[in-house]
């Protein structure tokens, strides 16, 4: 028997583990027994998909299907209706959490209890089942299967009673493991067929993988914590960067793709409000201090608060944790783009070699944006950061004087008219008599 095993076993292997080797389909054209893939935190999109494969599956006449899943979370209360999905499939079915490390925590773990047939590889865990939801408040009751595995987690190391019928480490073992097994398909009795013996030998049955589409994978990226921190913390300095480098460009382009990536981890998510305040409130001091040219207190005060802010993103622990040492890889990247990035791209955007700071006082220009009390003037045809008086209400277009140099930035005030011309504005007064 151990013999047979192995020959089985090392077929299979050569068959679906092949690099390069796509859906694999025998010259009479069998139906492929389809595999679902699906990882990460389970959305909406994601839990459709699964549900619609099923009935695709079914539809084309597949001997059986097999659902991959490796997930900490779940985000959709849809999950409910893939359980009663996958309690009475259309198709013989089979639910598998692995390879090691894989999880199945929370609706996960929900989802291969409801299995026809139940599988997992040896050191994957499975726990955390209340809530079934992320975030959610929906206490399992007593008499629950899955009652004994809310607040804890196990490690497979063999069958485990009502939540794992075979252990397998691969799905070539797996493969091996479910020839002959009979499962219940609505009221009727289907032995799974995995692998055929012909009078050539062993010859594994065709499998066809399914995994999710680019656009669907692409936003699902922000159901990670530390991506929707990462996408929304990037997207925002972007903005900061294209907004005082006067001019949209190919930033204006990467931060409305970080923003509506991490738009959508926002929209998913379970998240804690007075977090995102905190981590919104770090760019905006950490753009005070880069608009005041300086890396002083305002600096560290926005770099803590988005550490804070990324720490406690998200409520729904212990399912979805934020990696302590990820958020502060996320905040010191944006804290040195703030202090070495910006400032550098400023100081080529506002300077220019042939016009020496020492010899602009009393210069004349124009403002080129409004004062409150900061701005952009143009002065030789060069753009120079200023600041002038809260009092002064300079907007475009109007005149100024360059009174002082304080490093980078110019200091101005509203120019006076040359001597001897006359304000329009100002009527001249007639003489009596």
């Amino acid at each position: 028997m151990k013999l047979r095993s192995s020959i089985l076993l090392g077929t299979i292997a050569v068959f679906l583990l092949v690099p390069g080797a796509g859906p694999v389909m025998a010259d009479d054209e069998e139906a492929p027994v389809e595999i679902i893939e699906i990882s990460g935190n389970l959305d909406r999109t994601a839990l459709d998909f699964v549900a619609n494969r099923i009935d695709a599956a079914a539809l084309a006449g597949a001997p059986a299907a097999i659902i991959q899943i490796d997930s900490g979370a779940t985000l959709s209360p849809a999950v409910h209706h893939l359980v009663a999905r996958i309690a009475d499939p259309p198709l013989p079915l089979v639910v598998w959490v692995g390879p090691e490390p894989a999880v199945a925590f929370g609706g996960a773990a929900h989802l291969l209890a409801a299995a026809p047939v139940r599988a997992a590889a040896p050191g994957v865990r499975i726990g955390y089942t209340d809530p079934v939801v992320a975030g959610t408040h929906s206490p399992l009751g007593p008499g629950h299967p899955l009652a004994g595995y809310s607040d804890r987690v196990i490690e497979v190391d063999g069958p485990i009673e009502g939540l794992v019928d075979i252990v397998a480490p691969s799905l070539s073992n797996l493969m091996v493991e479910l020839v002959g097994r009979t499962v219940p398909v609505r009221g009727q009795t289907r032995t799974l067929e995995t692998v055929r013996i012909t009078a050539d030998g062993t010859v594994a049955v065709p499998t066809l993988f399914h995994e999710p589409g680019v656009v669907v994978r692409l936003l699902r990226i922000a159901t990670g914590a530390e991506a929707a921190f990462f996408f929304l913390m990037v997207g925002l300095a972007v903005v900061a960067f294209e907004f005082y480098a006067l001019g949209p460009g190919i930033g204006a382009a990467v931060a409305a793709v970080c923003l509506l990536i991490s738009g959508y981890g926002l929209a998913v998510l379970p998240l804690r409000s007075w977090a995102v305040a905190v981590a919104l409130l770090g760019i905006w001091l950490l753009t005070a201090d880069f608009q005041r040219g300086r890396s002083g207190p305002l600096t560290a005060a926005g770099a803590v608060s988005m550490m804070i802010g990324g720490l406690f993103f998200t409520d729904a622990a212990p399912q979805i944790r934020q990696s302590w040492w990820i958020v502060l890889v996320i905040v010191a990247s944006v804290t040195v783009f703030y202090i070495v990035g910006m400032r550098t791209v400023a100081r080529a955007r506002f300077s220019t070699p042939t016009v020496g700071r020492d010899h602009l006082v009393g210069e004349r220009g124009t403002a080129i944006t409004d004062f409150a009390p900061d701005g952009v003037v143009e002065v030789r045809s060069a753009r120079w950061k200023a600041s002038a008086h809260r009092e002064s209400h300079l907007g475009p277009g109007d005149p100024v004087v360059v009174t002082a140099v304080d490093g980078p930035i110019l200091e101005v005030e509203p120019a006076k008219p040359p001597r001897g011309q006359v304000d329009r504005a100002t009527p001249t007064p007639v003489p009596e008599g």
